[in-house]
């Protein structure tokens, strides 16, 4: 049978940063972060996901021959659910908005979102294996349908897209994963 059964990755666990555009990202898997990356705390069992959508049009010669296909519109997408509602995350669900705190008692006013790019950081773990993603300029997009209840968590289900470089850069995986190595 070909293949290895040490290759396949199971996530065991992850961490989510977010920051300001423009911040200094990692260039490897164990320096500390900067400061200005702030965890967004707790995320979902279910994980994160990534999406992936484009147009793509295919190109005829005379008598139907398929002789060429084009791509436009690339986009992608990160999905992360988080599960505390901290400051790194009402920021995100309600970007713009402000908050203030007045003798224990903190006050959010809620403004209708305006656009607000950020910096983000999804780091995995597989055992010994590490996986940085680095996001450097995406926006949160989409904001799952929040439920308030006393048999579900409160739950803040992000997807975020992603924004490419003007060098076509959407994002970086910085990984000690073994099967990662170029020859």
């Amino acid at each position: 049978m070909a293949g290895n059964t040490d290759n396949p990755r199971l996530w065991e666990g992850a961490d989510f940063y977010v920051a300001p555009v423009g911040t200094t990202a990692p260039t490897d898997i164990v320096t500390a972060l900067a400061a200005a990356w702030k965890p967004a705390g707790l995320l979902s069992e279910d994980g994160a996901s990534e999406s992936r959508d484009q147009d793509s049009s295919d190109l005829y010669a005379w008598g139907g021959k398929l002789v060429r296909t084009t791509k436009s519109k690339h986009k992608r997408q990160i999905k992360v659910t988080c599960l505390e509602d901290n400051l790194v995350v009402w920021g995100l669900v309600n970007p713009n908005s402000t908050a203030a705190t007045t003798g224990g008692v903190t006050t959010r006013t809620i403004k209708i979102p305006k656009s607000d790019p950020r910096a983000f950081l999804l780091e995995l773990h597989d055992g010994l294996l590490t996986t940085r993603r680095v996001i450097p300029k995406g926006e949160v997009s989409e904001v799952g349908e929040v439920t308030l209840s006393d048999s579900e968590l409160q739950a803040f289900e992000l997807t975020i897209t992603i924004y490419p470089s003007s060098s076509d850069v959407l994002y970086l995986d910085i990984t000690n994963d073994p099967q990662a190595v170029v020859p």
